[in-house]
């Protein structure tokens, strides 16, 4: 847990805050977006002003905005109001690690739920301990500790509602009835997941198909001593989870808010994203190498290291399992994990593929399955390395000779500590900034404006949702920044709000009436940014030429000359 939380607070600060980030502080704070003016001239205070902590809000207005405004559970950003109350706000704003380090701590909790979750599907101190050791330095671990958002504590909710799968597993497995406390405490975790994020669902949902096909596979388990009871489980589960529909269904933003990830473009060789990403992901949950801000040579070379390590570590897990497969606690654990991984991607390819709704490309929705994962591989490494099993059946030793136990020692020693190396060198490796990087890059935009500061500046957005209002935000929040403090001095922002059905039509792609009004009141000479639309506009009528368009991760910017 020590080395978890030394590696998740390194560098905490060092990445720019981004949309998503400053719509949990927004919320968290109790604030929402509302109280925002559009379509008028703002000053970098009025439009940060959802940013400063007001003692007078409590974690009841948090829930209350988050409710009305957003499309996300209430439970983290209220848990995030009483924590962002904790740290001092620096010049009245927000602490940006006051915030980013409750995720933190939440990544650090899934190093022991992660034991946990070993020992009670495997009843083994080794692989609960090594399971441990890989969350405490699991590169995508790291990467979702590291943004202000609600991803860790679904983890940990995730890592909970396993082991829940888990110990019905073993009780059917015994033919035991399940204990009624364990059906409840099952339930409320489930509860608690969904309160935290909805995607808490796609990993409810791989645990009914993981139990399905264990039902026809293991019939001879304690099926009809448990059926009412996983029955109760289930639905207790879906009642908690139907509470939630009235409140997303009635969000009035909830569309704008998601149209970005109905833009899945599967044609031509399109359709390879979904497989290319959900390895991708997978893979660095365990490894990860340089392979952003680097040259072109250094991460091809990582990418094939990266490809041998994960060859390298699957066939490792299949002899771990054929190793242990004598022992129906291991094997039947085992089994139940990749079951569930297995489905877990099915679910995301086929949203995916299926209901065009790219889930399986974004990488931080692959949490779904993240902590099994983890707990596979430590079954494995231990199989292949770390287990003395009793007298294997003669088809197994036949496939895989065991070693002699002085050679089998040393060669433990050396893959666990290489696996464990690796794994933090890729979490470095994302603390570093070289993987994993924002998906949003407002310092690169506010670099590019102040390299060409020479007059005032309008910074304009079209607008459809407070997640273009996020997007502004987070550039006037770089400019904060002591070198950037004439910049700010001499700054406007402007909310372009237009009304559209689906985004990329032509009225929302350029600027408005009411903006190409307001250019025209402000006192010559300026510089205008649009930020986010498509196409070059013409500002002619309105004295202003075209000068130049760049694009970065989040934003497309252009520059033109009022003079």
């Amino acid at each position: 847990m020590i080395i978890a939380l030394i590696v998740r607070l390194h560098n905490l600060t060092g990445k720019p805050l981004w949309a998503d980030e400053i719509s949990t502080l927004v919320f968290g704070l109790g604030h929402g977006y509302q109280g925002i003016p559009l379509n008028q001239l703002l000053g970098a205070e009025t439009l940060l002003q959802p940013l400063r902590p007001d003692p007078q809000l409590n974690s009841l207005d948090t829930v209350g905005r988050l409710l009305q405004e957003s499309n996300h559970p209430p439970l983290y950003f209220a848990l995030t109001h009483g924590w962002l109350h904790l740290f001092p706000a620096p010049q009245g704003y927000v602490s940006l690690w006051g915030a980013r380090s409750l995720a933190a701590l939440f990544g650090v909790l899934a190093v022991p739920a992660s034991f946990t979750l070993g020992w009670s599907i495997f009843r083994s101190l080794t692989t609960a301990h090594l399971a441990a050791m890989l969350m405490a330095i699991s590169p995508f671990g790291v990467y979702l500790a590291q943004e202000a958002r609600h991803y860790t504590l679904a983890v940990f909710w995730i890592i909970a509602s396993l082991v829940g799968l888990g110990a019905a597993v073993h009780h059917l497995r015994h033919r035991w009835p399940l204990p009624r406390w364990i059906v409840g405490a099952w339930v409320g975790v489930n509860a608690l997941g969904l309160a935290t994020h909805y995607f808490m669902a796609l990993t409810l949902l791989a645990e009914a198909l993981t139990l399905l096909v264990l039902r026809v596979w293991r019939r001879k388990w304690g099926w009809a001593t448990n059926r009412w009871r996983i029955g109760g489980a289930i639905a207790g589960t879906v009642v908690t989870g139907l509470l939630w529909l009235p409140f997303w269904q009635s969000n009035s933003q909830g569309d704008d808010l998601t149209r970005w990830i109905y833009d899945n473009d599967l044609g031509g060789w399109g359709w390879l994203d979904p497989l290319l990403q959900t390895l991708a992901s997978t893979v660095s949950m365990v490894y990860l190498l340089p392979i952003q801000q680097v040259d072109d040579a250094i991460a091809i070379a990582s990418g094939l290291i990266l490809l041998g390590l994960t060859l390298w570590t699957i066939q490792m897990v299949w002899r771990g399992y054929c190793t242990q497969v004598a022992d129906p606690l291991v094997a039947d654990g085992m089994v139940l994990l990749a079951l569930f991984c297995l489905g877990a991607i099915a679910i995301l390819l086929a949203v995916t593929y299926g209901a065009g709704i790219g889930l399986a490309q974004v990488f931080r929705y692959h949490m779904v399955y993240f902590p099994a994962v983890i707990v596979l591989v430590a079954a494995g490494v231990v199989g292949r390395w770390a287990y003395v099993p009793s007298p294997a059946p003669a088809r197994i030793s036949r496939l895989l000779p065991m070693p002699g136990l002085a050679r089998f020692r040393l060669a433990r020693n050396r893959v666990i500590v290489l696996i464990l190396l690796l794994g933090l060198a890729g979490s470095f490796t994302v603390t570093g900034d070289l993987a994993y990087r924002k998906i949003h890059r407002p310092d690169r935009v506010v670099t590019e404006i102040a390299e060409r500061f020479e007059v005032p500046v309008l910074v304009a957005i079209s607008h459809q949702s407070h997640g273009q209002t996020g997007r502004l935000m987070a550039l006037a929040w770089e400019m904060r920044s002591p070198q950037y403090k004439s910049l700010l001095a001499t700054s406007q922002f402007y909310l372009d709000h237009q009304t559209c059905d689906l985004l990329g039509e032509q009225n929302c792609n350029t600027p408005s009436a009411t903006l190409r009004q307001a250019l025209e009141q402000i006192a010559r000479p300026f510089d205008v940014w649009l930020i986010n639309y498509e196409g070059k506009a013409s500002l002619k009528n309105q004295g202003c030429s075209y000068v130049m368009t760049k694009r970065v991760d989040g934003y497309k910017y252009q520059q033109y000359r009022c003079r």
